[in-house]
């Protein structure tokens, strides 16, 4: 087959290369991105509170290590389960839906009561697309290389919220990043150091930074 490789930039955000296989034997075709850059210092938590039909098409970049929930369903895809992908609100739900319904028809033929079961939750994913009701979308990142549109950008958008958080060593292992071996007692070595997060400015969104600092009076 042939592989095509695109480096292209997207408003907001950051270079991301997109890589597309397709062979002309079979017709079989595959489609994932990368990050153009490091995995940044911090992890990211893109929460999005879905209320219209507009929000399905925000666009999203969910890297491999990123993971996506939906409290109102109870519904999780975990990190590492899925590649890279540059695609929508409305893509990530339709490509879970095809992920649960390829094995269905060997579940009915072995387990009605499951598949079944797996029927109900399919339709009611199927339900958030049409967005008869609000619903939560959590982006989690810890190599914070994922991103969800704002299609009010520069000005902030009151519908997501965009978290930055410090790595636990956990996901630092994960991710292949180098982790101490002996971990300081957080509360002394916090007392010493002034903390900076980066984040936007509340009234203009531009980008700015957050200084904090642990004291005892």
């Amino acid at each position: 087959g042939v592989t095509r490789l695109l480096l292209t930039r997207i408003p907001f955000f950051k270079e991301i290369i997109v890589s597309s296989f397709s062979c002309a034997s079979c017709s079989w075709s595959n489609t994932e991105i990368q990050s153009a850059g490091r995995i940044q210092d911090q992890g990211v938590r893109y929460t999005l509170a879905v209320t219209s039909r507009q929000d399905m098409n925000r666009e999203v970049v969910k890297t491999d290590c990123a993971s996506v929930r939906i409290p109102e369903l109870d519904f999780e895809i975990p990190a590492f389960s899925q590649k890279g992908v540059l695609t929508t609100i409305e893509g990530i739900i339709d490509r879970a839906v095809a992920g649960l319904e390829q094995d269905q028809p060997a579940r009915r033929a072995t387990d009605k009561e499951v598949a079944r079961k797996i029927d109900e939750f399919i339709g009611k994913l199927r339900q958030l697309k049409e967005v008869n009701s609000p619903f939560t979308f959590i982006l989690d990142d810890p190599s914070g290389n994922s991103f969800v549109e704002n299609p009010h950008a520069p000005q902030r958008d009151e519908a997501l919220v965009v978290t930055h958080y410090r790595r636990s060593p956990q996901q630092a292992a994960v991710l292949g990043l180098e982790v101490d071996a002996k971990l300081p007692d957080a509360a002394e070595d916090l007392r010493d150091e002034v903390l900076q997060f980066n984040t936007n400015c509340p009234e203009c969104n531009a980008p700015a930074s957050t200084n904090m600092k642990l004291v005892r009076i």
